[in-house]
């Protein structure tokens, strides 16, 4: 197995601590939010060699099917959803013919793949996703002094109705503990309002979600393995520092109700993904296998080094232990 040396994000919602403590270093003071695995070209991955310099892994692997991160959210990130594998092709060839620069921050499709995404919890992990039944989110509206959201979403529907709270129109309060929470990271923000839209989701230790393009979320707080298509795509409407477009956001969403499932590993560790991008596998007592695919093996804790690893296809992987994930692609 080849050592991977990770990407670090460091957007302003991540913690100063936990991605400094899983690899063994003192904190900088800045936020750490991610760190890549992967060869996606908005975060690179380096490969460690035995006597070289470190090696770009797109180098080694071509392009991986997959990205995989290490996140840790110290505060609320992004009201936002995914476009599907068609609506990037789409928008990625607009903004190609618009001109618009990779680099640009307003840029929006920075490539023309889905994102399917897999959250695999490290600690306790809270997430906003999915709408609510309408009749059960309006109850909740009209008892904290949302009669007039109430109003609009059984007249409008989910996604009409987050059109209009992030649009133009008076500034609405509300009396409710998760409002009163976001609204105190993002004052005067309406992405705050339309939370009370989503199903609060609360992920133990070893428990995933799959998120399915066009479901709309917003990550609370906690430590993560994220596993995804190889895509950087995410339309925002709220809750950021970074470049907000509700009119894209609106016509990425998936308005339809849903119920976020919970997601255990199998026996075998591996978890039910319904994606053809990638499997993920749960790992933790000593394990031995031969690889189908080019794989990224993440130990997280105990059986030796915290970090990542690149085991290319037919690779013999000697499992020592400890925690951790494999992430291969789908041949």
């Amino acid at each position: 197995m080849i050592r991977l040396i990770g990407a670090a994000q460091h957007y302003a919602w991540g913690s100063d601590s936990a991605i400094p403590a899983a690899l063994g270093i003192e904190p900088d003071g800045r936020p750490w939010a991610e760190l890549w695995w992967g060869t996606h070209p908005g975060g690179r991955t380096m490969a460690a060699t035995p006597s070289d310099a470190p090696v770009p892994l797109a180098e080694l692997a071509g392009r991986l099917p997959y990205l995989v991160k290490l996140l840790a959210a110290a505060r609320p990130l992004s009201l936002q959803a995914h476009p599907t594998e068609e609506q990037a092709a789409l928008g990625y060839a607009r903004e190609e013919r618009l001109r618009v620069p990779l680099t640009d921050p307003q840029r929006l499709y920075r490539d023309p793949y889905g994102k399917p995404e897999l959250l695999l919890a490290v600690t306790r992990f809270e997430i906003l996703c999915g709408f609510r039944p309408v009749e059960e989110s309006a109850a909740d509206l009209e008892a904290c002094g949302g009669d007039e959201i109430a109003d609009n979403l059984r007249l409008l529907g989910p996604a009409a109705t987050v059109a209009w709270l992030l649009g133009s129109r008076p500034p609405i309060e509300l009396d409710h503990p998760l409002y009163e929470r976001l609204a105190a990271d993002f004052p005067g923000d309406p992405g705050a309002l339309v939370a009370l839209l989503l199903h609060h989701v609360v992920l133990e230790p070893g428990e995933a979600l799959f998120l399915y393009a066009g479901l709309l979320h917003v990550y609370l707080q906690g430590v993560g393995v994220e596993v995804m298509g190889a895509s950087d795509n995410v339309m925002r409407g709220g809750l950021t520092l970074k470049h907000v477009d509700v009119t894209e956001l609106v016509t990425v969403l998936n308005p339809t109700p849903s119920t976020p499932e919970v997601l255990a590993p199998t026996p075998t560790g591996w978890y039910p993904v319904p994606t053809d991008a990638f499997a993920v596998q749960g790992l933790a007592g000593p394990d031995r296998w031969v690889t189908t695919g080019p794989e990224i093996i993440v130990r997280l804790s105990g059986g030796g080094d915290t970090g990542a690893w690149y085991a290319e296809p037919g690779s013999v992987v000697e499992w020592t232990g400890g925690l951790g994930c494999r992430v291969t692609a789908v041949l």
